[in-house]
């Protein structure tokens, strides 16, 4: 059977086209193989996931309670720096150590430490006053609260309590004052509630407010305390202003002046008319003697 021109065309040019698709076939495989080979003698390199480290966005001293001000994320190996801690390892403890600013907050630099002593800042110093309801914003005083201190020095006009001579005056005595502990709740520690701010099972009352004071105003605020009565007022947090704040006084007398006393000024008596007292009248010519006038008779 002999075929046609046409038919011979068309086989070779599909002999033509497998044998291109073999040869691509075989370089691909080839290039396959080489790459498995290659692939199973080098060594799998997986690189370290980097870690969220904390460094001190300034210096923080000794006593000082870590906030998230003064912190900032650091990206870090832990496996270079095994030491470095988390944000969530820092937050709310206090510094055992000073941390210079920049370098990064080490676990052994940071604790839980429940000490008073500890967290008081340097060169200040702690004084606790006894508190109520009243002199605490109803108890809402909570550590870490920045205050102002007023003080009220009773007169002789007080209603109730001590009493002194004059007025009673009310004045400003510390602003921007901040609060190391309440009761036996201090600054940076777990208060016994267990969650902050839950409303299920609140503290009780503390008797005592701890503040922290330069030993300048440690003076101050005990001489207020030993003639005074003394009254917290809460601060926002956000607000650092010191304001200028008149003393205020109640009605009366000055302090250490006498109050004057009326002057009472009588009218002179009137003077009586003098009396007029008759004298005898004698008459006398020589040796005789005659009285004209005995003095007994009306005028």
């Amino acid at each position: 059977m002999r075929l046609g021109l046409k038919a011979k065309l068309t086989i070779a040019v599909g002999l033509t086209a497998a044998s291109a698709f073999l040869a691509l076939g075989v370089r691909e495989l080839r290039n396959a193989s080489a790459a498995t080979v290659q692939g199973s003698a080098a060594p799998a390199t997986i690189a370290a996931p980097a870690a969220v480290l904390v460094q001190a966005a300034r210096a923080i001293r000794t006593g000082e309670t870590i906030t998230a001000a003064m912190i900032r994320n650091a990206a870090g190996d832990p496996a270079r720096f095994p030491y470095a801690a988390t944000s969530a390892e820092v937050v709310g403890k206090v510094a055992t150590r000073d941390i210079p600013m920049r370098a990064l907050v080490a676990r052994d630099a940071v604790g839980m430490e429940s000490k008073l002593a500890i967290r008081v800042p340097m060169g200040m110093r702690a004084v606790s006053i006894d508190t109520t309801a009243e002199i605490a914003v109803a108890g809402l005083v909570r550590p870490g609260d920045r205050v102002d201190v007023q003080v009220v020095y009773p007169g002789a006009d007080a209603i109730s309590g001590a009493r002194g001579s004059g007025r009673s005056r009310a004045q400003a005595l510390l602003q921007m004052v901040q609060v190391l502990a309440v009761g036996e709740v201090v600054v940076g520690t777990q208060q016994s509630s267990g969650v902050d701010g839950a409303l299920s099972s609140p503290p009780p009352p503390a008797r005592t407010v701890t503040l922290a004071l330069t030993p300048e105003q440690v003076s101050t605020l005990s001489l207020a305390k030993s003639t005074g009565a003394l009254t917290l007022s809460l601060r926002n947090p956000a607000d650092s202003a010191q304001v200028a704040v008149a003393v205020a006084a109640s009605a009366g007398p000055e302090p250490g002046v006498a109050p004057a006393t009326p002057r009472i000024v009588t009218a002179p008596a009137p003077r009586a008319a003098p009396r007029f007292v008759p004298h005898a009248i004698e008459l006398v010519v020589g040796d005789r003697r005659e009285t004209i006038y005995s003095g007994s008779a009306g005028r």
